[in-house]
């Protein structure tokens, strides 16, 4: 038997640094105006020809290594970016007739970002491998020749920290495709651009923003000094960045402190790139490297759903298709995924075909909170290769309208009182100018208690994040039999002991709550799936591309419960967006307190039927256990 208590709150507890605070607005913002101030001062230095002759220097003859691409690309993709769709993070551009896209209007920085950083190179790595030509070969060049040209020298954007440390890594990783069988010209002009970048990362990588970019920035330094012939002093620099980092960063669980999946992804990648590299060139691998990949591979595969992609919480998408398998490959211990992440603030509950993924931690720190979402106690379910209860995810493609309701609770599987998300983000104008939409407000206390025996697993889970806006606490409990074939649940509201009052900076979140605020239970649907409810309203059919079907029944305060399907939107591959359903229990908080029981049921493929629509005839159903087993 395993019993495991864990508390992300005031005091920190098991969950460590995870549990910073958010901040204080008023010191966050005046240390961001300085910030500000700083950078614009720095631009301008940047920008002039005497700042552009320091960056003159010994000039590398070759590129002494192609580290691994372990981000796989995609012919299709080189084939649409050679049409001219530039269809990246952050938006949509079309340079028909071969134009370039740098000289392109860019729909938003995070594109243009996205277009500098040249991580799209590897789809043309891909599509010269698979159509053995030069076509993409020669285009690719000509994009690298043309930015050359157009952005060389400074640019705004183009040379922000964490853009030159992904381009400098993207051009080294994919070398052989930008370099080899190239004219002496064309060769001499590459390497001296790419020392001019070195040089300018090396003084500004660690003034990165704080997070993933500043990782980015450092491993761009490192790969830069590791792979030109005359960069052995950026490599040391890089590497004593990038392990102070690390350490900042990766937690003691092997989570990213942003708690995004996503990120947790792609540090790794570039980490297994590194390690390699410097096994090749017979460098020793810091120890700080060495232990983030040992602690960060295990929670990667914590994080991936039966059908191999990722698990979508606090901004992350599935992430690019056989990646997580290309970090996976390499890790040798190849171990089964752990059941808790108490720094991290997740857990995971598998059992026979089925596997849960909870979300059981606090908001991450303001400065790495700028993709996090308001979906404390969310939970996505998988069984066998197919998901079944979804988040809705996230995108940067669609537009900030988009980003906003993605990062709302509605859209995750969870509680949602009266309309109301449990984390509440930046809103004034100013303040998201100088800070970015990070989370200021949400769930202080997240208590998570966890027992396993030989019957299944419990879980017993409660945020405070409406404590402040309704004096209400919600609880979540959760079972999981040994067989994975029954899942129970029990959602509760209850009058927290003593209710937070708002600071004065959060009063303008703040409304008197309505006495007897109403509820909704939302268990968002993949739309794989196909889903159907029964004529009594108090039943519902779901079934899987695999073959399995899924009986969900709820009831509350002791009846039963109605229960409705409504539409739902999925955005887990991040850049598209797919039509998709989800169940939802309504109720109303009565005298403080309110508690709805729930049940899902695996049935035999026989007795699932193949609903199609939602007043499809679904078969006779049999009557599910809603109370949950005694804990022994």
């Amino acid at each position: 038997m395993t019993v495991a208590r864990t508390k992300s709150g005031r005091n920190g507890g098991a969950a460590g640094r995870m549990a910073a605070p958010s901040g204080n607005r008023a010191i966050d913002l005046a240390g961001a105006a300085l910030v500000r101030m700083r950078d614009a001062g720095l631009a301008r230095a940047f920008d002039t020809w005497a700042y552009g002759q320091t960056l003159r220097g010994p000039m590398p003859d070759h590129m002494v290594l192609y580290p691994p691409e372990l981000r796989p690309g995609r012919a299709s993709a080189a084939d649409a970016l050679f049409q001219g769709r530039w269809f990246l993070p952050g938006g949509q551009v079309r340079a028909p007739g071969g134009s370039s896209p740098f000289a392109a209007d860019p729909p938003s920085e995070t594109w243009a970002e996205e277009l500098h950083g040249f991580s799209w190179l590897r789809h043309f790595t891909a599509a010269h491998a698979a159509n053995n030509g030069d076509t993409a070969q020669r285009y690719a060049q000509k994009l690298v020749a043309d930015w050359i040209e157009t952005e060389g020298n400074w640019h705004d954007i183009a040379w922000r920290p964490q853009v030159i440390g992904r381009r400098l890594t993207s051009w080294v990783a994919n070398g052989a495709l930008i370099i080899d069988g190239t004219e002496l010209v064309y060769r001499s002009m590459l390497l001296r651009n790419m020392a001019r970048q070195a040089r300018h990362l090396a003084r500004v990588a660690s003034i990165a923003p704080a997070g993933e970019p500043r990782i980015t920035a450092a491993m761009g330094l490192a790969f830069s000094g590791l792979c030109l012939s005359e960069g052995h002093k950026r490599l040391k620099k890089g590497l004593i960045l990038l392990c102070r980092e690390l350490d900042r960063q990766i937690l003691a669980d092997g989570g990213h402190v942003s708690r995004n999946p996503s990120a947790q992804l792609s540090i790794l990648l570039d980490l297994i790139s590194l390690r390699d590299a410097l096994t090749a060139r017979r460098i020793e691998v810091p120890k700080p490297v060495r232990d983030a990949i040992d602690r960060m591979t295990p929670m990667l595969r914590f994080f991936r759903h039966g059908d191999g992609r990722l698990a979508l919480f606090n901004g992350s998408t599935e992430g690019p298709e056989g990646a997580i398998d290309a970090a996976l490959d390499r890790d040798d211990a190849k171990g089964r995924p752990f059941g808790f992440a108490p720094h991290s603030g997740y857990q995971r509950l598998a059992a026979g075909p089925a596997s849960l993924v909870v979300d059981t931690g606090r908001p991450p720190p303001g400065p790495f909170s700028h993709e996090a979402h308001a979906g404390c106690l969310a939970f996505e379910m998988s069984t066998g290769r197919s998901r079944m209860i979804v988040n809705c995810g996230a995108t940067k493609v669609l537009g900030p309208d988009w980003e906003a309701a993605s990062r709302a609770t509605a859209a995750h599987s969870t509680l949602v009182l009266a309309d109301t998300s449990s984390a509440r983000m930046l809103k004034g104008r100013l303040s998201r100018l100088l800070l970015g939409a990070r989370v200021m407000e949400g769930p202080v206390e997240v208590d998570s208690r966890r027992n396993e025996n030989e019957a299944g697993v419990w879980l017993e889970t409660a945020h405070d994040g409406y404590a402040g806006l309704f004096g209400l606490i919600h609880r979540r409990r959760f079972f999981l039999s040994a067989t994975g074939e029954d899942l129970r649940g029990e959602d509760a509201l209850e009058t927290a002991p003593q209710p937070r009052r708002p600071k004065p900076w959060q009063r303008r979140y703040w409304v008197k709550p309505p006495e007897d605020p109403e509820f909704t239970i939302r268990f968002h649907i993949h739309p794989d799936a196909r889903i159907s409810l029964a004529h009594d309203r108090m039943n519902v059919l779901v079934l899987l591309p695999n073959g399995d079907g899924w009986q969900f029944r709820a009831r509350s305060g002791g009846g039963e419960c109605e229960i409705a399907i409504e539409e739902s939107v999925y955005l887990g591959s991040g850049d598209t967006t797919r039509r998709a359903e989800q169940i939802v229990v309504a109720g109303r908080v009565f005298r403080g307190e309110a508690r709805v029981n729930w049940a899902w049921r695996r049935l035999s493929t026989r007795n699932a039927g193949h609903p199609k629509r939602e007043d499809a005839e679904v078969p006779e159903l049999p009557d599910l256990d809603l109370g949950l087993p005694e804990e022994r």
